[in-house]
């Protein structure tokens, strides 16, 4: 890696313009070399000329490469707890009924309160052949379950040891 881009503990976005600082951003959005100079304030025919020069720029890869490291290392850090608070905070922000109920829904999906209840059954007291011939209310009945309950079942035949 050339000097100029290699990556020091100083961020390298602050060292940029203000026309750099704003294509760095575009380009981060997920804008393409075109989009981002004219998020820039390019206009005209400088868009395509702006965005290449902006591209070749030591100091914009460095930072975009320097951005783009953080944010990495930002989301690795971030733990299940972490964004159980964020929600909690979403929840008291909430401004409207909607919002609340969205943030809830968030995190009960987080929690996992929507996943369906998955039942192992294990029954000995059965042949094989016997077993394929017991109804799916028996089979309901030795798990303790109610049809309604039931979204999905399979059977598998476990070999003894």
């Amino acid at each position: 890696m050339p000097k100029a881009l290699a990556l020091t503990e100083t961020n390298p976005y602050t060292a940029l313009t203000l026309k750099q600082k704003n294509y760095v951003e575009a380009r981060l959005q997920g804008l393409n070399m075109s989009a981002s100079a004219r998020a820039a304030g390019c206009t005209g025919t400088c868009v395509h000329s702006t965005a290449q020069s902006m591209e070749r720029s030591p100091k914009v890869r460095a930072a975009i490469k320097w951005l783009i490291n953080q944010s990495t290392l930002n989301i690795e850090e971030l733990t299940k707890s972490d964004v159980l608070t964020g929600m909690m905070d979403a929840v008291e922000a909430a401004a409207t009924s909607a919002e609340l109920v969205m943030a809830w829904r968030e995190i009960g999906k987080l929690l996992g309160s929507y996943e369906p209840e998955r039942k192992i059954l294990e029954i000995h007291d059965y042949s094989q052949d016997e077993l394929k011939e017991v109804s799916d209310r028996e089979l309901l009945r030795l798990a303790g379950g109610k049809m309604q309950d039931v979204v999905e079942a399979e059977f598998e035949e476990i070999e003894d040891a």
